[in-house]
Order: structure tokens, then sequence, then C-alpha cells
């Protein structure tokens, strides 16, 4: 063979480029499917998510949400079988008789709903203007002012005596107890003058004081997914913030689709 019967080189050089130039396009492709598939991963993980937090809190199909899914690509994440973390903001959150916003925090969340999450916590934040829908569950007789303090609920009512106006208040501390958030009296102030609570109970007052510094209880796990438990309730200059852990929580049980109770 004589070497003007060979093949022409530029050929084999186009062959060449072309190959490349399929890989290229290829690789192009497959990276352009990938963030296609994970937008639309992360927006079936997002409604879905909507939906279950609506039946879980009795909200209206379309309340509103902010849902974080977290970095990293979701698709790897579900590859693993487990999706690291979820976040969720709801605003305005009915609780019965208050109105609060809440977030939750989940991690190690199973694509088995079957299975439960590695841990889940929940802050419901009601502030000052809600908490006066709780006047009575803080006392049993009519208060004239609410206000929060610092670690307390600060109430004020007037007294009548004989032929006296005597104006009381008292700090009272939110504790949680059994999925009711217990109101118990610490101190108390009469015409001014700070007076123990034994004292003011066992003085001329004690039939309208009994009623005014008797520990009063508010049932909140009723208005909640049985699958998360109170834990904790502070009180801040502006809001009343109620926490919440729950333990071996599975997606797919009824705790996020029961109610809870108080005991």
């Amino acid at each position: 063979m004589t070497t003007a019967e060979l093949p022409p080189e530029p050929k084999v050089r186009r062959r060449w480029i072309g190959w490349v130039i399929a890989l290229g396009a290829l690789v192009v492709l497959l990276v352009v499917g990938f963030f296609v598939g994970e937008n639309v991963a992360r927006g079936v993980a997002t409604d879905r998510i909507h939906d279950e937090l609506v039946t879980a809190f009795a909200l209206e199909a379309d309340h509103p949400m902010d849902i974080d899914l977290g970095g990293g690509s979701l698709l790897l994440q579900a590859a693993s079988g487990t999706v690291d973390a979820v976040d969720v903001a709801i605003d305005g959150v009915p609780l019965g008789d208050l109105t609060g916003d809440i977030t939750l925090a989940a991690t190690g969340i199973p694509l088995d709903t079957t299975k439960p999450l590695d841990t889940l916590a929940a802050t419901a934040t009601v502030d000052e203007a809600n908490v006066q829908q709780l006047r009575d569950y803080l006392s049993g007789v009519e208060l004239d002012s609410i206000t929060l303090g610092d670690g307390v609920i600060d109430v004020a009512t007037t007294v009548d005596a004989v032929f006296l106006t005597v104006p009381v208040s008292a700090e009272i501390e939110p504790t949680a107890q059994n999925g009711d958030i217990l109101f118990t009296p610490k101190s108390v102030t009469v015409n001014g003058a700070v007076v123990s609570i034994d004292e003011i109970l066992a003085g001329p007052l004690a039939s309208v004081a009994s009623k005014f510094l008797g520990a009063q209880s508010f049932c909140v796990a009723e208005y909640l997914p049985a699958a998360i438990t109170l834990d904790d309730v502070t009180v801040t200059s502006d809001d009343l913030v109620l926490s919440f852990v729950g333990d071996d929580v599975a997606l797919g049980g009824s705790g996020l689709s029961t109610k809870g109770t108080c005991g």
C-alpha cells in the first residue's frame, strides 16, 4: 500500500473531536438533568411537608410556611435513605384561645416513614397581645391588666373590701406540667405592699384572694400533635415561649395526625 492510499489524517482528527464534543454535551446534559431533578425533588418534598403539617396543625390548605430543606443535594441524601435536616416556620397557628408562631426543627428524617426521626423539636411563640386571651386561665377573678415580665406574667385587679377599693397585683410563673401550662402565683402586692401569699389567704381578703391566687392551668396539648410534648415554658418581656420535644416520631405514624391530651 502506498502512502497515497492511507486514510487522510484530518478525518481521524475530526472523528476524535466529534467524540469529545459528544462527551462534553453528555456531561452538560447530565449536569442539567441533575439540577432539574434536584429542583423537582425539593419541590415535591416541600409540598409533602406542607401538606403533612397542614393536617397536623389543622390549618387551611394554603396556609403559608417557610420550609428549609438545608444545604447539599437532596437527591444524594435521599439515595442514602435519610434527609439530613428540615426546618419549618409557620406563623399564626391556632392553639385554642391562643395564636402563636411555630418553628420546627427535625434531623435524620428517614424516607421510610415508619421509622422515627433522629430528633424533633418545636417552639411556639405567643406575643403579649395574644397572652391577653389567657385571662380566664390566669386567675379566678376578672383582671384589669396582664403584662409580661422577666420570667413571670404580671396580673392586676382591684378588690372591694368594706368601703375601700384595694389594688392587688401578682407575679405568676408559668410551667409545663403533663401537657398543661400551669400558672402559679409567686408573689402578691396589696395596695403597694408585698404580702406573703399565706398571709393574704389567712386575712380578711381570703375569700377573694383564694380565687385570685389559686393555681390555674391551660391545656395546650389538645391543640397540637400527640407526637410532641410540652417540655418548657418561659417568659420574656415580649413573648410567652412554649418549647416542645418529640421522641420516636415517625412521619407515617399516628403521632402527627392525632391531637395530644393533658394528664
